[in-house]
């Protein structure tokens, strides 16, 4: 565990040796980040467990992948883009797995004219994507950027040559649209998906 704090050239000194497979520098990146990574993760998934095995594929992933690192890139701003990539698959593969009976049953009074093999065919992911391509250009071309690429609204701003403040109203819009649709067929599993990001 780190015996002081670190600063950015520490840890930018630290990543370079990850990159060249020192474990003893992987160990105190992994000391020093993992405190704030857990809460991260832990206020997102409301869940101590599913925090914990998070933080702990996000640092194995670190490692399988650390001949790419660029240690001139923000490190925190990589680990918490790893782990937020993690926590919609895991939140998909769960919604999957826990809410298909409930949504199909939803999905068969919604489109009464659908057949049975075709509800049957309909996953978590392509419920989102429908709801995603039914929004305005911008606000699905920022949504897609921020919660499933993991950009930042500075980066999106700077993308898309927009300002800080448009890209976070063109997000709030995206939200707040596609939670009303959530509401409206009834998919509330699905609500804590998008609290997520």
């Amino acid at each position: 565990m780190p015996s002081r704090v670190l600063n950015e050239d520490d840890v930018r000194c630290y990543v370079k040796k990850v990159q060249n497979g020192d474990p003893s520098s992987f160990e105190i990146l992994f000391y020093w980040y993992q405190p704030r990574l857990y809460r991260f993760c832990l206020h997102l998934t409301h869940s101590s467990a599913d925090a914990e095995e998070i933080v702990q594929e996000v640092f194995v992933k670190v490692w399988e992948t650390r001949h790419r690192l660029n240690a001139d890139l923000d490190f925190s701003a990589y680990l918490l883009k790893i782990a937020k990539n993690l926590i919609y698959t895991k939140a998909s593969q769960r919604i999957r797995e826990q809410a298909f009976q409930h949504y199909q049953t939803i999905f068969q009074a919604e489109y009464s004219n659908a057949t049975q093999e075709e509800i049957n065919r309909t996953s978590t992911e392509k419920v989102i994507r429908q709801l995603i391509e039914q929004l305005p250009f911008m606000q699905r071309k920022v949504f897609t950027l921020s919660r499933l690429s993991g950009y930042t609204n500075q980066e999106i701003a700077e993308r898309l040559q927009l300002s800080s403040s448009t890209v976070e109203n063109h997000l709030y819009l995206a939200l707040k649209k596609l939670k009303k649709q959530l509401q409206k067929l009834q998919l509330y599993t699905l609500l804590l998906l998008f609290n997520f990001f």
